[in-house]
């Protein structure tokens, strides 16, 4: 197993905590002395949101809320865990609560889509332990194309525009086109948005999502974040990017940005794992 990449971004007040292409925030104060987290979306990665909690001072029973920008796995999977132990508030998008309710179809990007992104899974340490931790996790809890699954009550459901409760600096924006619930989370003060699977990075740049499962709305998401002043880029998946002109650099969803040797590099990972595992 890889060992966890750990980013601390002591301007912003944010952790980042990576396994592989799996990201979660922390965020120590937001804006209420309580810290929040944000896309737990492996179980391994809650005894590291702890370590980075007590290098200020701080336990996971502190913690105001967890947030997750959309329903797939890999940004909720760590939540039943943690809420288990602590009790903490869940907040999700409201577009979940219109999926569970049979208001809005089920869609998620299909493989070829996925394709579309292998250029970003070859940008950070590979740890297939991390990919392997979420298989067990289908099915309870999250969705995919076909179910739905959230046991977890939430304490609010997050809407255009809301404000995270009790956090008047922390702005919910409707991002779709990744996915019909996708959000980002905007703190203008610090000019960081925490922009889930809407923007990832690849080679230091941001990277409109090119796995989505409407171009309509992915063309109106981009519009609707190219507009905003973003110094701090915190993607679901990549590394994080920072700098006056993330936005003005941007590859569109529409782009195919050069990854061929990294691509080439993670077939070859996958291709020796596979091998070891036919033994």
């Amino acid at each position: 197993m890889a060992a966890p990449v750990i980013r601390h971004l002591p301007d912003i007040g944010i952790t980042m905590i990576s396994r592989w292409v799996f990201n979660c925030y922390v965020v120590h104060d937001g804006g209420d002395g309580r810290p929040f987290v944000v896309d737990l979306g492996l179980p391994s990665q809650v005894p590291l949101v702890a370590d980075a909690l007590r290098s200020t001072g701080a336990e996971l029973a502190d913690l105001g809320a967890a947030v997750a920008t959309h329903g797939h796995l890999d940004h909720v999977g760590g939540l039943p865990g943690l809420c288990e132990a602590h009790g903490t508030d869940v907040l999700l998008p409201r577009t979940i609560e219109d999926m569970l309710a049979g208001r809005m179809a089920l869609r998620s990007p299909g493989p070829r889509q996925v394709a579309q992104i292998l250029p970003v899974l070859a940008d950070q340490p590979t740890d297939l332990a991390a990919l392997r931790e979420l298989q067990p996790l289908q099915g309870e809890i999250g969705y995919d194309g076909r179910a739905i699954r959230f046991d977890l009550v939430p304490a609010a459901w997050l809407g255009d525009d809301d404000h995270l409760p009790g956090r008047p600096d922390w702005r919910v924006l409707h991002a779709p086109g990744h996915t019909d619930d996708s959000t980002c989370l905007y703190h203008e003060p610090s000019r960081t948005l925490l922009s889930g699977d809407s923007v990832l990075t690849l080679d230091g740049r941001a990277w409109f999502n090119p796995e989505y499962v409407d171009a309509r709305r992915s063309a109106a998401t981009e519009t609707r974040l190219r507009d905003l002043p973003v110094e701090h880029l915190l993607p679901g998946h990549g590394r994080a990017v920072t700098g006056p002109d993330v936005m003005d650099r941007a590859w569109s969803f529409a782009d195919r940005p050069p990854g061929t040797s990294k691509l080439r590099a993670l077939a070859h990972v996958l291709t020796n794992h596979a091998g070891r595992h036919q033994h």
